[in-house]
């Protein structure tokens, strides 16, 4: 877990301060570590590392309590899953013994289907058009670099990124909230 020694925790990005936190727990030798949603601003690499730090100390005896609802975490790392519906206790039943479609199932309360039957759009129009469109923020700091997309009628375009990444200045600068350095952007009713 990657982290700038010299910086001051307040001027540092949300998911640099979650590794601080995590580290800070590490290094004080805890037999009880709780995790809530720990790697919600991790990256998948972060992650790994995170998880392999978690398989250690379980090695080493410590007892680890995850809160996620990432099931494929879950499944990655747990050894029992305890599952909460609406504040209640429904259960904890081996990882083992479990897949995603059954915890799904406990903790909606009945069954669901995980796979989503996605429709063709018959003419898919471009609606939003990025160009390489790059962005700073106040001091000078490339915020956006080079970002180019299109979003077509009857899509949902998902952005992905971990916090800090440029989600916010992204869609400040569709919105016309941020200035745009280069690039382009295009509208299409």
């Amino acid at each position: 877990l990657a982290v700038d020694l010299d910086a001051k925790v307040e001027d540092i990005t949300v998911g640099m301060q979650q590794r601080v936190e995590i580290l800070k727990m590490l290094y004080r030798d805890n037999e009880i570590l709780i995790f809530d949603e720990p790697t919600a601003v991790l990256t998948p690499q972060e992650t790994d590392r995170l998880f392999d730090v978690m398989r250690n100390m379980k090695a080493d005896g410590k007892a680890i309590v995850i809160i996620t609802h990432k099931l494929h975490e879950v499944m990655a790392l747990s050894d029992k899953v305890a599952v909460l519906r609406k504040g209640k206790y429904i259960g904890t039943v081996k990882t083992s013994e479990t897949d995603p479609q059954a915890l799904t199932d406990m903790m909606v309360g009945h069954s669901v289907t995980l796979n989503i039957d996605r429709p063709k759009y018959d003419a898919p129009v471009p609606r939003l058009t990025l160009k390489g469109i790059t962005c700073y923020d106040g001091e000078g700091v490339k915020r956006l670099d080079n970002v180019s997309f299109t979003a077509l009628g009857g899509e949902i375009l998902g952005i992905a990124g971990i916090a800090g990444s440029g989600q916010r200045e992204l869609l400040e600068a569709i919105a016309g909230l941020h200035p745009v350095a280069e690039g382009s952007i295009r509208f299409t009713p």
